[in-house]
C-alpha cells in the first residue's frame, strides 16, 4: 500500500488530513503542489478549485479522497488496523 498527499499549502482540509495521518501514525508521501492540472489528474475527475487530495494505491485499486472526510479517513486507518498492510513510506 502506498499513501501520498497532495497538499495545496493554502488548504486547511489538506492540513487536518496531514494531522489526522500523523496523529494515527499511517506513513506517507507529502507532495506540496498547486498544480491544478495535477490534482485533477490524481482524482480523475474535473475538480474546480485547488483542494488537497489523499491517493491510496492498494494492490488492486487505487481510492482518492478529496478533502477531510473524516468517515474515509477513518475506515482507512480501521482497514490498516485490521489487515495490517505493508505501507511503502517513500519520504
Amino acid at each position: 500500500m502506498k499513501i501520498t498527499l497532495y497538499l495545496v499549502p493554502e488548504d486547511n482540509e489538506g492540513k487536518l488530513i496531514k494531522e489526522f495521518l500523523q496523529k494515527n501514525k499511517i506513513p506517507f508521501k507529502e507532495i506540496l503542489t498547486n498544480d491544478l492540472a495535477l490534482l485533477q489528474k490524481i482524482a480523475c475527475a474535473p475538480i474546480q478549485e485547488r483542494i488537497s487530495l489523499l491517493e491510496i494505491k492498494k494492490s488492486h485499486s487505487i481510492h482518492v479522497i478529496t478533502g477531510f472526510i473524516k468517515h474515509d479517513l477513518t475506515q482507512l486507518v480501521e482497514h490498516i488496523e485490521k489487515y495490517k498492510p505493508n505501507i511503502k513510506n517513500l519520504k
